[in-house]
């Protein structure tokens, strides 16, 4: 939201907010944007959490390429500057050493797989999405 009106006041009680839409942004252009490597290991998840998770529908949401499962939010692929995370919206259910916390998470239950190597996180990150997504169908199917 952006502030319009005098900008000497803001606690001003008629102050006026207006919404103001981001402007769409498709996934080529969030990729076109970065730098080979990176844009080499998004296009690798993205593949891969299609192949694992056919069920998923991939969004852009917030500037991140997201992972919807029914209604649910299911992982998110973020592009930081020098590296890139696969974000478990239910990562605190899963077991593995790869995943990471930032420490207060909002929400609570995010972790994250530092994704620096494709290829040796693969067979985990793959395990991961599976075992997500079970826990993502028991999810949707007791919130009906």
């Amino acid at each position: 939201m952006r502030a319009v009106g005098n900008n000497k006041n803001l606690n001003d009680k008629n102050l006026i907010m207006v919404r103001v839409k981001e402007r769409e942004v498709d996934i080529d252009e969030l990729l076109s944007h970065l730098e080979p490597k990176q844009k080499e290991i998004i296009q690798n998840l993205r593949e891969l959490v299609k192949n694992t998770v056919p069920e998923t529908i991939e969004i852009v949401k917030h500037g991140n390429i997201a992972y919807k499962l029914g209604d649910n939010d299911f992982v998110w692929i973020r592009n930081y500057q020098n590296h890139v995370n696969l974000e478990f919206a239910m990562g605190a259910s899963l077991d593995s050493d790869l995943l990471k916390s930032r420490g207060k998470e909002k929400p609570e239950n995010l972790r994250h797989v530092r994704v620096s190597d494709y290829e040796k996180f693969k067979p985990e990150i793959t395990r991961l999405l599976k075992e997500a997504a079970s826990l993502g169908f028991k999810h949707c199917s007791t919130s009906a």
